[in-house]
């Protein structure tokens, strides 16, 4: 009876592990394939996250935003330097108009007699910054000698200090009409006016500098 039982658990034995052997040769290739599709899914992850495009640059756009955005405080110190007879309402900030420009403005109509009508001052951050800017407007204009065969370019001097140079004038024409520019060492400050079709003279131009200077 004990070898009929023995041979009956034997005979259940061989009949159970074929199958498991079957269903695991089923299986296997199954999650082989399931472990590539993984790997290959991963590294196209990672190669789309290596290739995604990188967003714009905060610093980037912070430093487009300083060149154009003056200090206030360098404004205002520019507003106190500008010759005589402007409207308070006549001269505007602008947009640096030198790469070391601190603080810019463009102005109209100088009320002064034979004031200029348009004109634009400009504050440096030091005599270099001043000089590389003034040769600028000289490079880009027309020279000419300036009312009473002044030298131009050429050092000019306060009335109150005449041994002291004060800066460098000069005369012009930028479109054919007259300009005058000049630098003041003492204040870092570029000027330059102009004329229109309606005046003034280069005469009546170079004037009304002597006299605001």
């Amino acid at each position: 009876m004990w070898d009929q039982l023995f041979e009956l658990d034997e005979a259940r034995r061989a009949s159970v592990r074929p199958r498991g052997l079957k269903r695991w040769r089923w299986l296997k290739p199954a999650l082989i394939a399931l472990a590539a599709l993984l790997v290959v899914v991963a590294v196209v992850a990672l190669v789309v996250w290596l290739l995604r495009p990188e967003p714009p640059s905060e610093t980037t756009s912070g430093a487009t935003e300083s060149t154009e955005t003056t200090d206030p405080q360098a404004q205002r110190r520019l507003a106190q330097l500008l010759p005589a007879g402007y409207s308070p309402d006549a001269c505007t900030p602008a947009a640096p108009s030198a790469p070391d420009a601190i603080a810019t403005v463009t102005c109209g109509e100088n009320t002064d007699p034979s004031g200029p009508p348009r004109a634009t001052y400009t504050l440096l951050s030091d005599k270099a910054a001043l000089s590389d800017a003034f040769d600028q407007v000289v490079a880009s204009s027309t020279t000419v000698v300036c009312p009473g065969r002044i030298q131009s370019p050429g050092p000019w001097r306060r009335n109150a200090t005449p041994d002291q140079v004060s800066g460098i004038l000069f005369c012009g024409t930028q479109q054919g009409r007259p300009m005058v520019a000049w630098t003041d060492e003492a204040s870092m400050v570029l000027s330059q006016v102009h004329a229109d079709e309606a005046g003034p003279t280069f005469p009546e131009l170079y004037a009304w500098w002597s006299s605001h200077s």
